[in-house]
């Protein structure tokens, strides 16, 4: 049931609350089979929804997927405002998988921006096999990227279903200084 801000915080790990440089949280070699996650509130992810002051690595989603929520919904990690750091993250879905969201949605990761200048080394994200809807910022990898690198990249039979001109197999929206490479 969403909070009076429609937030839910909805996946296997709801929150990871670290504090900072010195305290983070650490998940990593993770693998997740067979998704359902079907809420009306905003920030939903298979494996973390909010992932603060956390590093995340080696995470697999796979199997049968169907996630669906508000705004920040993704396969993987969701509001990720605060992570540390996100490498080889992959959702891989069976025929039928799908990711419906409003806006900023993704296949991987809902967001990847800077907060409060917190500069994140994201790294080899993919996915695979999966319909992502969304109003606005869809990308088969993220919905939005700002202010930060993507380093590695793969999307592989994954449609798009958007109305918004924000729509893209990377991302729906990169603003801010980003840098995109190794696609």
């Amino acid at each position: 049931t969403p909070d009076t801000d429609n937030y839910v915080y909805a996946g296997l790990f709801g929150v990871t609350e670290g504090t900072d440089a010195d305290n983070q949280n650490y998940i990593k070699n993770l693998v997740i089979e067979n998704v359902t996650i079907e809420t009306t509130g905003h920030i939903a992810a298979a494996a973390i929804a909010y992932p603060y002051y956390t590093q995340v690595e080696n995470i697999t989603v796979k199997g049968n997927i169907s996630i669906k929520g508000g705004d920040y919904t993704s396969g993987v990690l969701a509001y990720t405002r605060r992570c540390i750091d996100a490498k080889n993250l992959t959702i891989q879905g069976n025929e039928g998988s799908s990711i419906e969201g409003n806006r900023t949605v993704g296949g991987v990761i809902s967001d990847i921006q800077m907060n409060g200048g917190l500069i994140a080394i994201y790294s080899n994200f993919e996915a695979f096999g999966l319909s992502i809807t969304a109003e606005q910022n869809v990308g088969g990898i993220s919905g939005i990227i700002s202010g930060q690198t993507l380093d590695g990249a793969t999307v592989e039979n994954v449609s798009l279903v958007s109305n918004d001109a924000r729509t893209g197999m990377i991302a729906g929206s990169l603003g801010s200084k980003s840098t995109i490479k190794n696609i």
